[in-house]
């Protein structure tokens, strides 16, 4: 019998440190927010583009477009804000703005345009119309939490000739305490927290256009959206993984880069969100090795749980051996609280609300709400994700 017990707990122990290493794995992200803090003063900054696509937004963009027309960026800076044929006052703000502020430019998507996704347009419309070889998409419902955020991201722009596109970090404001606000709150917390990271060694996987440097050179060399122009959702998403690289990326973690979007109210916007995604991943041309690594940390989380509840049973129904369960119980208790830890430390460097006793349930949550998200895909007509043209 001892030698089963060994094998238990040396089965165990490999399992653990294998998810002792993920544990570790959370302070890239911190370790990377340190560096960016330490940089010098920029020098040498780039003028910048802001484009702004918006439909039926005139109460986000009252809330957010002035922190970022009042950015303190020592170089020229334009806002462009496209409308996608809004119908609510969306207009009349804008050129009331535009009367304060000289920089921002406000352009709208022509009534006869009806072969191409709209947002799609509008990114077209105004990255052609931008005076400025770097531009940063934003949205309207997003705000950054530091009048230096053009700073940090030009900064970025600026260290390396070979660098064509520059990640940001966004997270969701936290404004309502609710199951929805939760889940999405987290979700994109953990999934920035592997592909930023991600960025820096391979290139990057995806961007959703919240907190994105780009530039224009770049978007007109590869045609745009012409490959793909279609599909209603996932523009920047499909336009950076197709044409990031480990040389032409960046990622700008400063904590004053950092943007914070509206959280969405309703779980429906949650459901939409994971559908899209699923059809746009299956445009992408490249990230393999980013999927394979996700599905082993989603995997591993699972396995370490299993294999906890199967060392404890086994121990103590089969062998009898208390021992060897108060050992399997010590190094439990060792990964939660390093776990624990090393994810709250980074979750407060990127400036998010620690997320401690719902962490574990949360984890195992993420496998079950890709795979609603999958099967919700597959039985889904794909017509639901092209433009339809009328």
């Amino acid at each position: 019998m001892m030698q089963t017990e060994y094998i238990i707990i040396g089965t165990y122990a490999i399992v653990w440190c294998m998810a002792m290493l993920r544990c570790y794995g959370y302070l890239r992200m911190k370790r990377a927010v340190g560096k960016a803090k330490a940089k010098p003063e920029p020098s040498d900054l780039p003028p910048l583009s802001v484009i702004i696509p918006t439909y039926e937004q005139c109460d986000a963009l009252q809330r957010n477009l002035p922190t970022i027309l009042k950015q303190e960026y020592p170089q020229t800076f334009e806002v462009i804000v496209v409308d996608m044929r809004s119908t609510d006052e969306t207009l009349t703000y804008l050129e009331s703005l535009a009367i304060r502020f000289p920089h921002l430019h406000v352009t709208r998507i022509p009534e006869t345009a009806r072969s191409v996704s709209l947002i799609r347009l509008a990114l077209t419309l105004g990255i052609r119309a931008a005076s400025h070889e770097w531009i940063v998409l934003t949205q309207p419902n997003c705000r950054p939490v530091s009048p230096d955020w053009l700073l940090r991201m030009g900064q970025t722009c600026s260290e390396k000739k070979e660098t064509k596109m520059v990640l940001g970090y966004t997270q969701f404001r936290r404004e309502a305490v609710s199951w929805n606000a939760l889940r999405c709150r987290f979700f994109r917390l953990w999934q920035q927290m592997l592909h930023l990271p991600y960025a820096l060694r391979h290139g990057a996987y995806r961007a959703d256009g919240t907190n994105l440097c780009y530039r224009r050179s770049l978007f007109l060399q590869h045609r745009g959206f012409a490959d793909h122009s279609n599909l209603l959702v996932g523009a920047t998403d499909i336009m950076v993984n197709r044409n990031s690289t480990k040389e032409n990326t960046a990622v700008c973690l400063h904590p004053d880069a950092f943007m914070e979007q509206e959280t969405p109210r309703y779980a429906r916007w949650w459901r939409q969100e994971r559908l899209f995604f699923m059809e746009t991943r299956r445009h992408f041309s490249q990230g393999l090795l980013y999927r394979l690594k996700y599905a082993g940390l989603v995997g591993l989380t699972w396995l370490f749980t299993l294999s906890t509840v199967g060392a404890l049973l086994l121990s103590l129904l089969w062998l009898k051996d208390s021992l060897t369960a108060i050992v399997v119980a010590v190094l439990w208790v060792l990964h939660a609280i390093c776990r624990a830890y090393t994810f709250t430390v980074s979750t407060k460097e990127l400036g998010a609300h620690p997320i401690i006793l719902t962490l574990p349930v949360l984890l195992h949550l993420i496998p079950l709400w890709d795979s609603i998200a999958w099967l919700h895909w597959l039985f889904t007509k794909k017509k639901t994700f092209q433009k339809k043209f009328i």
